[in-house]
């Protein structure tokens, strides 16, 4: 985990809540010395930017570089058919095989 600075913070959590996550501490880590650890446990796991990146470290991934909008689109494969004429070409083959009705568009076509 790489070191970061910490900050002192108030908040204000109803008793209860707080007397039972305090137990929860004392049982998962044997003392209810790591409470600020415990909390920003808890704060991680609802932040998906910190979430990604502690996966990304842990599978090995850099996640410090992101490729420009140009390399993204340049990669991007080419196609030669429209996507537009092959989803109908899909949806008129499966209406036909449904039916078994020669469809309008055929017959123009």
């Amino acid at each position: 985990m790489v070191s970061r600075m910490s900050i002192k913070t108030t908040i204000v959590i109803d008793e209860e809540t707080w007397n039972e996550f305090k137990k929860s501490v004392s049982s998962r880590y044997g003392s209810p010395r790591m409470t600020s650890l415990a909390v920003e446990e808890a704060i991680r796991c609802f932040n998906a930017v910190e979430m990604l990146r502690d996966f990304s470290n842990a599978m090995g991934l850099e996640t410090g570089v992101y490729p420009s909008v140009r390399e993204v689109e340049g990669r991007r494969p080419k196609l030669v058919t429209s996507a537009g004429e092959e989803v109908r070409g899909m949806r008129d083959g499966r209406q036909a095989r449904l039916s078994g009705l020669k469809q309008h568009r055929e017959e123009v076509c």
